[in-house]
């Protein structure tokens, strides 16, 4: 089963497989002219309680950011909808390795406590009362922030999972206000859909829903909740739905001041920020440019222990990461030297209040 399930998934991220070359991607030598960037979404893999699979897992990250310049990398648990690892692995990383490893928490606890609470409209006192304490917990243990928490996450393959709960349900509104009480941001993975759709061809995986509901409304009660609260949209500019789009974008933004978003450029999917193929998308540019200080880098790239022995999405996703970082260093290239710096480290810098 595991076998099918990788096929499947490199089926799905063939494309992201394909050489790059000739006038489609600038030098990698001239793209990192323009300069360092902070990496504000990373994922290290191991099984849950090994230690030594975690650091060796960083010491591969710190390798990778020497080679890249890059000067922070802020690491998270994917958004689980079971419990697994989270700050328990990953606080000792950040200890031993920070500042340049910066930790953020709930994506293997807060995250599967909100998708079981999320079936339900109504939440249980106990059940709120334990998401505050273990909230509180995470920033306590020096976390810098939540996540990956998500609202919506479609299933790109059987062994990567579907989950979906309203963005404005008590329990998100909960941390939305804990958030803001701590001056940190709540990393999102929203899948957005403006209306009820038929689920898209793409997604053939069995784990998605026949029809995606529209989530838009929610998710825009969320930011206004409490415009203390900084949400950080993730994986803007590859979008698998076809609806996350700079128009959206540019809409949302206008509205909430506390929205920023974090880039991950590259994508096989119609309308990515920088295609494996082609130009980089002009109307992607213009958002950046409009709103130069709400944008940062998370390239949602996996490092994954040797001996790690969960589900195959992890190496599937890390087989793609360089794709994915050159797609970085192609966006950093193009823009003028002041927007870069901005979107590359001093965004992430002052939203993040993270300090060399």
């Amino acid at each position: 089963m595991r076998l099918r399930s990788a096929a499947i998934c490199l089926v799905t991220f063939a494309a992201l497989a394909v050489p790059v070359g000739g006038n489609l991607l600038v030098s990698d030598a001239r793209a990192q002219s323009q300069g360092d960037w902070i990496d504000v979404h990373f994922h290290l893999i191991a099984d849950k309680g090994d230690l030594e699979g975690f650091d060796e897992a960083a010491r591969a990250a710190l390798q990778i950011m020497d080679a890249e310049r890059m000067r922070t990398i802020i690491v998270m648990s994917p958004p689980r909808p079971n419990e697994n690892f989270d700050i328990e692995s990953l606080a000792e990383i950040a200890r031993k390795y920070g500042p340049r490893i910066v930790m953020f928490g709930g994506g293997g606890t807060l995250n599967p406590m909100l998708q079981e609470a999320g079936k339900s409209p109504e939440v249980a006192e106990e059940v709120r009362r334990r998401f505050e304490e273990t909230a509180q917990r995470i920033i306590a243990s020096g976390a810098k922030g939540f996540g990956e928490i998500t609202a919506h996450h479609v299933s790109l393959s059987p062994s990567h999972g579907y989950e979906s709960v309203p963005a404005d349900h008590p329990l998100l509104l909960l941390l939305a206000d804990i958030a803001a009480q701590h001056d940190v941001p709540i990393d999102l993975h929203f899948d957005p859909v403006p209306a009820d759709v038929d689920k898209p061809a793409n997604l053939s995986s069995p784990r998605n829903p026949a029809v995606l509901k529209e989530n838009i409304k929610g998710f825009e009660r969320l930011l206004a909740h409490n415009r203390k609260t900084k949400i950080i949209w993730a994986h803007a500019g590859a979008d698998p739905v076809g609806h996350f789009t700079p128009g959206l974008v540019r809409e949302l933004l206008g509205r909430h001041p506390n929205l920023a978003l974090s880039i991950r450029p590259t994508g096989p999917f119609p309308g990515a920020m920088v295609p494996l193929k082609g130009a980089i998308n002009d109307d992607w540019i213009a958002v950046l440019r409009d709103f130069p200080d709400r944008f940062v880098i998370g390239s949602d790239n996996f490092v994954v222990a040797a001996r790690y022995t969960g589900a195959d999405a992890p190496r599937i996703f890390a087989s793609r990461a360089e794709i994915q970082r050159r797609g970085i260093r192609r966006l950093l290239s193009h823009l003028p030297a002041d927007l870069a710096r901005r979107i590359g480290y001093e965004n992430a810098e002052r939203l993040y209040r993270l300090k060399r």
